[in-house]
C-alpha cells in the first residue's frame, strides 16, 4: 500500500472514531445501563485514539527529544480525558470534588503549550542536542499558574463565584461563575506559547513537504482561538460545534501537531519504505524468521536459512560479491557489496609488497654498507689525527728503537729503553685523550691523572723521582691535551740529565695553572717560550715552569 493510501485510511479511521464519539454524545437511551455505557465509551474512544497516536511516534519520529515531547503531549491529552470522564461521574452532592476535578483540567491545558514550545526548540537540532538550562525556566510560569488554579478557593483570582455560593454545584455552570485576572494570564500563556511554537517550527523548516497542508496548523490554531472566545462569551453556536470543550480542544491541538508532521514542519521518517525500494543499494530487510519485508530494486530474495547464516558471518559469492547481515530491531538487514575492485587492489598491493620487500632488502644492505664506510671513515680520521699529533714522538720512538738495537753497552741500552717506554706511554695516553675529546668537551681529571701516573712510573727506568698533585675535578679536553703536550715536551727535552720533577694543577678563578718544578741542567726556556709558559731557574739550578690556561667550564 502506498503512503497516500495509508494516509487516507488513517484519516478515515480517525474521522470515523470521532464521528462515533460525537454521535454518542447526542444519543440517549431510556435504559440507564446503556446510557452509562455511552457516556463511558465516548471518552475511551478519544483515549484510544491518543494512545495509538502516541505509539505511532515511536515509529514516525527519528530524534529522541522531539519524540519524547510528542509522546508527553499525547499522554497529557489522555490525562485530560480521564479527568474529564471522572468529573462527569461525580454527583452534584459532592461539589468540592466536582470543583477540583474542574481545576485539574488546567494542568494539561497549561502544560500542553509549554511542552509544544520545548518541541519547537528541538526541531532541526543535532541528535544529541540538549537545551540550555536557562530554557528550563519556561516551566516555572506554567507551574506557577497551575498552583494559582489549584488554590483558587483561597483567592478566586482565576474563577469568581457568587458570594456564599462556592460550595454549590450550580455555581459551576457556564454563565454563573466569573473570571478573575489570572484566568486571562492563563489564556495569554496558552495562546502565546502555542503561537511562538508554531512560528519557531515554521522558521526552522528547511523544506516544506506538502505546501497544500501548510495552512492547517495555523487554521486549527485560529479555530481553537475562535472556539475559546465563543466558549468564554457563551455564544449559542459553540454548543452546536461541540459542547465538550475538552474533546474539542484536544482534537484541535492534535490536529495542529499532526498537520505539522504531515507537511514536514516536524521531521518524520515516513516514506522510507519507498525510498528503500527505489535505492540502488542491493539490500533487504527481513523479520526475525528471515521473511523478506522490504527489498531494494537490485536485491533478490534470500532464503531464511541463508539469512541466519549471513548474520553470523558474511558469505563470499561469485564474482567478488560479499553478502553481509546484521541484526536490527525486529529482524535483520542484509546487503551485497561488490568487492571485486577491492580484491584486485589487494592483489596489486601484495605484488607491490613483494617488490618493496626486495627493494627494502637492497636499501638496508646499502645503508649498512654506508654506515660501515662512515664508521671506517671516522676511524681513519681519528687515526690520521693521532698520527699527525704524535708524528714527532713516533719518529723519535723509531730512532730510539734503532739505537737500542745497535747499542752493545748494557748501561746505555737500559737508558735508551727508559726513553722508549716514556715515549711509548705518551703516544698511548695521547691517543686515548684524542678518542675522549671526540666524544665529550670535558671529562674527569682522573683521565689526565692516569696519563701523568703512567709517565711517572715509566721514568723509574731512568731513575727519576717525580710527583703529581691536583685539586681539579673536571677539565676541558683541549686544556688537558695542551697540558700533557707541554709536560711531554719538558720531559723529552730534559730526559738526558733529568733527576726529579713535580707537577701541580690548580684553578684560580676561571683559569687553570700548571706549576712544574724540574731538576735538570738543560735550559728549558726555549720549550717554555714555545708553549707560552713562564720559566725561571732557582738558585739551586732547578727550573720553575708555569703554564696558565683559560680553561673555563671545569670545577
Amino acid at each position: 500500500m502506498s503512503e497516500k493510501k495509508k494516509f487516507t485510511v488513517y484519516v478515515g479511521s480517525v474521522a470515523l472514531c470521532v464521528g462515533v464519539a460525537v454521535l454518542l454524545h447526542y444519543v440517549s437511551f431510556t435504559n440507564p445501563y446503556l446510557q452509562s455505557i455511552c457516556h463511558l465509551l465516548r471518552p475511551f474512544i478519544y483515549i484510544g485514539l491518543y494512545l495509538v497516536w502516541a505509539i505511532s511516534f515511536q515509529k514516525r519520529i527519528i530524534q529522541k527529544e522531539p519524540r519524547r515531547c510528542l509522546i508527553m503531549i499525547a499522554v497529557m491529552m489522555v490525562f485530560w480525558m480521564l479527568v474529564r470522564m471522572c468529573k462527569f461521574e461525580i454527583p452534584y452532592e459532592m461539589p468540592t470534588a466536582l470543583r477540583y476535578a474542574w481545576y485539574l483540567y488546567y494542568i494539561p491545558m497549561l502544560l500542553l503549550p509549554t511542552v509544544s514550545l520545548y518541541l519547537a526548540f528541538y526541531i532541526r537540532q543535532p541528535e544529541n542536542y540538549k537545551l540550555p538550562e536557562r530554557r528550563c525556566l519556561l516551566f516555572f510560569p506554567a507551574l506557577f499558574l497551575i498552583g494559582i488554579v489549584l488554590t483558587n478557593d483561597l483567592h478566586q483570582l482565576v474563577f469568581t463565584f457568587p458570594e456564599g455560593r462556592l460550595g454549590e454545584a450550580a455555581s459551576y455552570e457556564v454563565g454563573v461563575y466569573g473570571y478573575g485576572a489570572m484566568y486571562y494570564a492563563i489564556v495569554a500563556w496558552d495562546l502565546g506559547c502555542l503561537l511562538v511554537a508554531l512560528l519557531i517550527i515554521l522558521l526552522r523548516c528547511r523544506k516544506i513537504k506538502n505546501r497544500k497542508m501548510l495552512w492547517m496548523p495555523f487554521g486549527a490554531y485560529g479555530l481553537s482561538v475562535v472556539y475559546g472566545i465563543a466558549y468564554y462569551l457563551n455564544m449559542p453556536f459553540w454548543k452546536i460545534f461541540s459542547s465538550d470543550m475538552t474533546a474539542a480542544l484536544c482534537l484541535l491541538f492534535a490536529l495542529i501537531i499532526e498537520s505539522c508532521i504531515q507537511c514536514g514542519l516536524i521531521p518524520s521518517n515516513t516514506g522510507y519504505a519507498q525510498l528503500f525500494a527505489a535505492s540502488t543499494i542491493s539490500a533487504q530487510i527481513t523479520d526475525q524468521s528471515g521473511k523478506c519485508i522490504y527489498q531494494s530494486q537490485d536485491s533478490e530474495c534470500i532464503a531464511p536459512e541463508i539469512v541466519r547464516q549471513v548474520v553470523q558471518c558474511p558469505i563470499m559469492l561469485e564474482n567478488g560479491i560479499r553478502l553481509s547481515g546484521k541484526p536490527i530491531l525486529g529482524g535483520y538487514v542484509l546487503w551485497k557489496e561488490n568487492l571485486s575492485e577491492l580484491q584486485e587492489i589487494v592483489r596489486e598491493l601484495e605484488d607491490r609488497k613483494e617488490e618493496l620487500k626486495d627493494a627494502n632488502l637492497i636499501e638496508e644492505e646499502n645503508l649498512r654498507t654506508k654506515r660501515e664506510v662512515e664508521k671506517l671513515s671516522v676511524k681513519n680520521q681519528l687515526y690520521d689525527k693521532i698520527q699527525k699529533q704524535t708524528a714527532r714522538q713516533s719518529k723519535l720512538l723509531t730512532e730510539f728503537i734503532e739505537a737500542y738495537s745497535m747499542e752493545e753497552d748494557d748501561n746505555k741500552r737500559e737508558k735508551i729503553l727508559g726513553k722508549i717506554v716514556v715515549i711509548g706511554a705518551y703516544i698511548k695516553r695521547r691517543s686515548n685523550l684524542i678518542f675522549i675529546a671526540e666524544q665529550t668537551v670535558k671529562f674527569s681529571i682522573r683521565e689526565l691523572e692516569l696519563c701523568f701516573r703512567e709517565t711517572i712510573k715509566n721514568l723509574e727506568w731512568n731513575h727519576v723521582e717525580a710527583g703529581f698533585s691536583t685539586a681539579l675535578e673536571e677539565i676541558r679536553s683541549e686544556d688537558a691535551m695542551q697540558i700533557y703536550d707541554f709536560f711531554e715536551a719538558v720531559i723529552e727535552e730534559s730526559l738526558e740529565d733529568l733527576l726529579a720533577f713535580n707537577v701541580n694543577l690548580k684553578r684560580r678563578e676561571a683559569r687553570i695553572i700548571m706549576s712544574m718544578s724540574v731538576e735538570c741542567k738543560t735550559d728549558l726556556q726555549e720549550i717554555a717560550r714555545r708553549y707560552g709558559a713562564y720559566a725561571e731557574q732557582d738558585f739551586d739550578g732547578s727550573w720553575l715552569l708555569s703554564l696558565i690556561l683559560g680553561g673555563g667550564g671545569g670545577k
